[in-house]
C-alpha cells in the first residue's frame, strides 16, 4: 500500500470535518498502515510491552475516531497518532502495574510466582511518561520532538518539517531534551 500523500490525507480530514462520514472511513483505511508502523516503531523502543503493533494501532485509531477531528493536515494527524500510541502503551503499563499490585489477580503460590513476573519496562515507561509530561510544561517543543522521534518513529527531517524548524534545531532540542530527561529520571 502506498503511503498516503499530504494532500490526500489533508483533503479527507477537511471532508470529515465538513460532515462527510465516508471520508472518515476512507481516512482510516488510508492511514492504517502508517499508524501500525508508528506502533511497531514504538514497540521496538519498548520491548517489554505485551501488546502487538496491531493491537496498539487499533486502540490508537479508536481513540483518534473518538476525538474531535480538529487535525489541520497529515502531519498534525500523525502527531496526534503518535500521542495516542504513547498513551495506549502507558495505559497498558499502568494496568499491568495495578494487576501486579493485587488488582483482580488470582492468587498463586510463591513457587509459581517467578514464572508470571510482569515486564520490568512498565515502571520505566510510566516514569518516562511522567518526565515527558513535566518537560512539556516547561518546554513543549522539546517534549514534542521526543514524542515524535521515539513514539512516532519520525526521522529528524520529518520532525523538522512537522514543526517547521530546522534539522539543526531538532538535533539540538533532542540532545537537550535527552539530557533533561536523563536528569529527571535519575532523581
Amino acid at each position: 500500500m502506498a503511503e498516503p500523500g499530504e494532500h490526500d490525507v489533508t483533503r479527507l480530514i477537511a471532508a470529515w470535518r465538513g460532515g462527510d462520514a465516508a471520508a472518515r472511513e476512507l481516512l482510516m483505511q488510508r492511514v492504517y498502515a502508517n499508524v501500525r508502523a508508528i506502533a511497531a516503531q514504538s514497540l521496538r523502543r519498548m520491548p517489554a510491552a505485551t501488546l502487538s503493533a496491531t493491537d496498539i494501532a487499533h486502540e490508537a485509531l479508536i481513540r483518534l475516531l473518538g476525538a474531535d477531528a480538529e487535525w489541520e493536515n497529515r502531519r498534525h494527524f500523525f502527531h496526534v497518532a503518535a500521542q495516542a500510541t504513547r498513551q495506549v502503551l502507558v495505559d497498558a503499563a499502568r494496568r499491568r502495574q495495578a494487576d501486579k499490585r493485587g488488582g483482580d489477580a488470582e492468587r498463586i503460590d510463591l513457587d509459581a510466582a517467578h514464572d508470571v513476573a510482569q515486564p520490568e519496562g512498565d515502571a520505566e515507561l510510566m516514569r518516562i511518561d511522567a518526565a515527558l509530561r513535566a518537560l512539556a510544561t516547561t518546554d513543549p517543543r522539546r517534549a514534542q520532538i521526543v514524542e515524535l522521534v521515539y513514539f512516532g518513529g519520525l526521522s529528524r527531517t520529518e520532525v523538522a518539517a512537522a514543526l517547521d524548524v530546522s534539522e539543526g534545531t531538532v538535533d539540538r532540542d533532542l540532545r537537550l531534551a535527552r539530557a533533561w530527561l536523563r536528569t529527571a529520571l535519575e532523581s
